[in-house]
């Protein structure tokens, strides 16, 4: 089977389920979830055993810190899908959602100033898992740093969070990629763990409520203005 028996609406669907066409061949890279880029030693031996029943035998890593699989079949996609699901795991990291969660090492790094890993997973839970069925006007990317060094850059994400003596320094309307723009920081530190996945919460609502069809949020800030969107987001409108 050639790429061009695969119809666009076919490819679309795929792509909507984390498999991405593998150029020029009818094979996808099937996009694979996993916790801020941290996979236990079972999810480890799973991901290589799918490698190599079902795609090219590699393991790769997106941006994003999800691991990819690629080089498997269009035929394949279903059995592929069912081995995961069998062993608990599961593809996505498309479409107009919340993305998957990145984060640094905060939680082993002698630098973090906050447990990234737990952090990382409350938000994947609440937020990629809990809104993945909330549609958005464009993609929304969280990233959680675990100090000032920055290494994983919460302020070109669309919600960055860092870690900040005594608080959480969070950003918002960071973007990178063909565009660029810079997060801003909020003018108050967020000092606890739950104000923190309120503020979250609202700032993903704020964003469902008020940008446009295919608008970054770093456009709908610019549209609206930062200091409005900011005052709302800090209950201060």
């Amino acid at each position: 089977m050639s790429s061009l028996t695969i119809s666009p609406e076919e490819e679309k669907r795929l792509k909507g389920l984390g498999f991405i066409n593998n150029k020029n061949t009818d094979n996808f890279s099937a996009r694979v979830i996993t916790g801020g880029g941290r996979l236990t030693a079972d999810q480890m031996d799973t991901l290589s055993s799918a490698a190599r029943q079902f795609g090219d035998g590699h393991v790769v890593f997106t941006t994003r810190l999800c691991a990819e699989i690629p080089g498997i079949p269009y035929e394949k996609i279903e059995a592929f899908s069912a081995y995961l699901d069998e062993h608990g795991m599961a593809t996505g990291g498309t479409g107009n959602l919340v993305r998957p969660i990145v984060c640094c090492k905060a939680t082993t790094c002698k630098y973090g100033l906050l447990d990234s890993y737990a952090i990382a997973e409350q938000l994947h839970r609440r937020f990629y898992l809990g809104y993945h069925q909330v549609p958005l006007p464009h993609k929304f990317k969280i990233a959680v740093g675990g100090c000032p060094n920055s290494c994983i850059k919460p302020d070109l994400n669309d919600l960055g969070i860092m870690g900040w003596r005594g608080g959480f320094k969070v950003f918002i309307g960071g973007r990178w990629g063909k565009k660029h723009s810079e997060g801003r920081a909020l003018s108050r530190i967020i000092p606890t763990e739950e104000e923190l996945y309120a503020l979250v919460e609202k700032t993903i609502l704020y964003y469902k409520e008020n940008g446009q069809p295919g608008e970054r949020f770093c456009e709908t800030i610019a549209r609206i203005g930062f200091e409005t969107v900011e005052k709302a987001l800090l209950g201060e409108a």
